[in-house]
């Protein structure tokens, strides 16, 4: 069992009301939008809901949140803007530490109810559904612990060299740009301490919301002032293939509008697009699916764990097992953009930067 930490609002009162985190949510696609109806219909509310919403919400704080006027559409109130902004500041600076203090508990606690001989494999990867599936099937296996923690490709490289754990998973291209990037992840990966192993292949590319209606086709059109952006966070293989590629056209990142804001995952990104909140994001066409967007695919990329090759003989042969067994590939293969064929196939460096895989 890990332990989270979780922020809830609340009204002094007798007794306390509860501020819906809906509200936020619905505030958010209200400055996107414009229009409460649309705001709604983005985030899959009924219109009387959200209505009922913003009106009880109002009651509690003593004044409108939004100004609503036929024909006119909606805006946020001055106080409706003021409470989004400290959302946000609360969202960024308290679950920082919460998250913090939750993974210090949750080591505490592993390593009480872990036995002596029960060993721990620790993985630390980029964000992906197929790693979700594969880290689902490892917990399965009670011979030993599997700890999973997210972040971006090269600092999972990084905790593999610093021995914060056995097993990193990254992301590269299997084309374009994959010449470029080879050094900074060269730098990271040694053949004599490093075995490489595929997951899968998936397809990168825009996400943007259903019929393209900023007309988005290439990088270049990112740079158009209708245009909001949402980003990965610095150090995701995304965002590194994506830093990338706007090179190789010579599209200017610092004029898109929205490419300092960033999200940690592929589905927070969809996420923000299918909200509303904006025009497009970078990710894998799986995300895309979820949340109903049009995809512009740009690249195939594979998906690799470097496994340190001191891990336990027969933890790596489960591994191994897992990857090439028949259901996690099916499993795999039905995620959009996704494909299984080779997992488990192990591969060089050479193999995975100076050529493409079959």
């Amino acid at each position: 069992m890990q332990i989270k930490f979780s922020l809830q609002w609340r009204g002094e009162g007798h007794p306390a009301v509860e501020i819906e985190e809906q509200l936020f949510i619905l505030l958010q696609a209200i400055r996107a939008n414009g229009s409460l109806a649309e705001a709604a219909r983005v985030n899959r509310m009924s219109y009387r809901h959200a209505w009922g919403l913003l009106g009880r919400q109002a009651t509690l704080f003593g004044s409108p949140l939004a100004l609503l006027e036929r024909g006119r559409g909606a805006a946020l109130t001055a106080l409706g803007e003021k409470l989004l902004e400290e959302k946000r500041h609360v969202d960024d600076e308290a679950m920082a530490h919460l998250e913090r203090w939750a993974a210090g508990i949750n080591g505490t606690i592993s390593g009480l109810v872990t036995t002596i001989n029960k060993p721990v494999l620790r993985i630390h990867a980029s964000h992906g559904l197929a790693i979700g599936q594969l880290i689902e099937l490892l917990c399965k296996d009670k011979r030993f612990t599997t700890e999973f923690q997210t972040q971006g490709s090269l600092d999972n490289l990084k905790s593999l060299n610093d021995k914060r754990c056995q097993v990193a998973g990254f992301h590269i291209p299997l084309q374009l740009v994959h010449r470029s990037l080879a050094p900074r992840y060269r730098y990271w990966i040694s053949p004599q301490r490093h075995l490489l192993m595929l997951v899968a292949t998936r397809e990168q590319g825009l996400m943007v919301r259903r019929g393209n209606p900023r007309k988005i086709k290439r990088l270049a059109d990112l740079t158009k002032r209708s245009v909001r952006f949402i980003n990965r966070q610095r150090n995701s293989g995304t965002r590194t293939i994506l830093d990338q590629l706007l090179l190789q056209d010579k599209v200017p990142a610092s004029r898109i509008n929205g490419y300092s804001n960033e999200e940690f995952t592929h589905l927070a990104v969809a996420a923000m697009v299918a909200s509303g909140a904006a025009d497009a994001g970078f990710g894998i066409r799986a995300a895309a699916a979820q949340f109903d967007l049009d995809f512009i695919p740009f690249l195939h990329e594979a998906y690799i764990l470097a496994i340190d090759n001191g891990l336990e003989p027969f933890i790596l042969k489960t591994l191994e097992q897992a990857l090439r067994s028949r259901s996690l590939r099916r499993k795999i293969n039905r995620l959009p953009g996704y494909h299984a064929i080779n997992a488990g196939k192990y591969y060089t460096f050479n193999q995975l930067f100076e050529q493409a895989m079959e």
